[in-house]
């Protein structure tokens, strides 16, 4: 479910990069991945389910027709997503992502 995250971050990233929507949406898609992380579940315990928390408390949830800056892209963001990713690797599972903007 993590995936559904990083697949609408790094699609607004890249439509923000190559010029084909403004930071104002970005901002937008970056909401809608902290409610889809805030539905992802986790354990009371272990490696990823720590790295998920933190990234939880990084960029908490936006409700729906709230404004609010995510936490996104934060330095906490940034560390999460990193200890998620090598916990997720020390447990013999990649994180994956699937790109779909376009020109």
């Amino acid at each position: 479910m993590f995936g559904g995250v990083l697949t609408v971050v790094a699609n607004a990233d890249a439509g923000v990069r190559d010029g084909r929507m403004e930071a104002q949406e970005q901002q937008g898609w970056y909401r809608l991945a902290t409610r889809i992380l805030d539905r992802v579940p986790t354990a009371t315990e272990g490696a990823v389910s720590d790295a998920i928390n933190s990234l939880k408390d990084a960029a908490p949830i936006i409700a729906q027709a709230k404004m609010g800056t995510p936490g996104i892209g934060s330095a906490g963001w940034d560390s999460g997503y990193q200890t998620l990713s090598e916990a997720c690797s020390n447990a013999g599972a990649e994180l994956a992502l699937e790109m779909f903007t376009g020109g």
